[in-house]
């Protein structure tokens, strides 16, 4: 039984290695590939003999650098798949067009307080028609990756609990129903770590943990190159660390979570009340000069208290390589950066400021993330027949 784990564990390490190679390189031979990733010829002629099945690569005549005989040149083609990934925000619905590249085909954010409508996945439905409208590869569209804050049951297609929205086991198969693809449900936190892996090309082989602040706080963990969920995926629940004794009332209902005093919304709440404004959106706060006040300063100071001691918290317990935080916040992590690192790293257990830093996309990595799951399916179908 050892041996047939390890052998599939070694095909699926293959083809990602496979997959890595031709998608760095537009041009390629199986000569080139099974040279430069000491992979033998046979088994890289069986991967690229799949892929070009698939024509996610296809024959592009013959090298001109091979003199003794003629060899395929092959050429990658990362739109021979397009997947959809949605974000669902308690504010906002994200759509995401990508192809097997990750390049962005098409975007769109809708900003409105739908989540709570009973009828949002309806509305859901019929905003999706529209931004898919007047694409014309709809046949290739492999499926549909959704982000959302909160715990999901993917086998069954249901949103279990989003504390955050009010809701509990809410049925998402209608989406599927509706486009005729499959869905893939995912918490937004380990949709961003999936996220940053695809986009970051410098995190092969590390553990992280990516810390998503949004409407809620999140944490997706990366551990062995492996997606850590838990026994029932309630791991990365970052948000619901306790940091303050009797503190502020949960919707989780507990008191003190961190998500109530370092979320999007609990940052905007504070800037309501020490300003005494109203509506306010976390863009206002930096572009209306509210962080740059000695008011905005102090609450980022208490901010960065309760942030760090999260982290702190997240490190000791786990050891990482790397901590990532993502959201809005790190579009304006120079208001907190420094006072943050101090915070985390004064103590004799962790020295290198470097394992943290702030994710260059914002709070993009999520969308993302969502987007390429439906891809991971499609892999997975390649060792199925890999293995016959």
């Amino acid at each position: 039984m050892e041996d047939l784990i390890y052998q599939k564990k070694e095909k699926i390490r293959n083809i990602n290695r496979v997959y890595w190679f031709i998608s760095q390189n537009k041009f390629f031979t199986k000569k080139e590939i099974s040279d430069s990733l000491g992979i033998s010829f046979p088994t890289v002629t069986k991967i690229i003999n799949l892929l070009a099945e698939k024509q996610i690569i296809i024959e592009k005549g013959y090298s001109e650098n091979n003199t003794k005989r003629k060899a395929i040149l092959y050429e990658y083609n990362p739109n021979s798949f397009y997947s959809i990934g949605i974000k669902l925000e308690v504010s906002s619905l994200s759509f995401i067009l990508i192809n097997l590249n990750g390049d962005e085909i098409k975007k769109t954010v809708i900003v409105k307080d739908f989540f709570n409508d009973e009828n949002f996945v309806l509305y859901i439905i019929e905003e999706l028609k529209s931004f898919l409208k007047g694409f014309q590869f709809k046949d290739l569209i492999t499926g549909i990756g959704i982000s959302v804050s909160g715990i999901v049951d993917n086998k069954n297609k249901i949103l279990k609990i989003g504390t955050n929205f009010h809701l509990f086991e809410k049925d998402m198969k209608e989406i599927k129903n509706s486009f005729q693809l499959p869905i893939y449900l995912m918490n937004e936190a380990n949709a961003g770590a999936i996220g940053e892996f695809f986009l970051n090309k410098t995190l092969n082989s590390q553990n992280i943990a990516f810390i998503s602040i949004e409407s809620g706080v999140g944490a997706g963990i990366v551990l062995d190159e492996n997606l850590y969920k838990g026994h029932s995926s309630k791991a990365g629940e970052f948000g619901h660390f306790t940091v303050e004794n009797n503190g502020r009332k949960c919707n989780c209902g507990n008191s003190g979570c961190l998500e109530m005093y370092c979320s999007n919304r609990a940052l905007i709440k504070e800037f309501e009340e020490k300003f005494n404004l109203s509506n306010l959106s976390f863009v206002e706060i930096f572009s209306k000069g509210l962080a740059d006040t000695e008011k905005g300063k102090e609450i980022f100071e208490k901010y960065t208290d309760y942030l760090a001691l999260g982290i702190r918290n997240i490190l000791f317990l786990l050891d990482l390589d790397k901590v990532i935080i993502g959201g809005l916040i790190a579009n304006y992590n120079k208001y907190i950066e420094k006072s943050l690192k101090q915070k985390v790293f004064n103590n004799i257990f962790f020295k290198e400021e470097n394992i943290l830093e702030f994710s260059k996309y914002g709070d993009f990595s999520n969308l993302i993330g969502a987007a390429f799951l439906p891809f991971n399916d499609l892999f997975i179908n390649l060792v199925t027949k890999m293995a016959k």
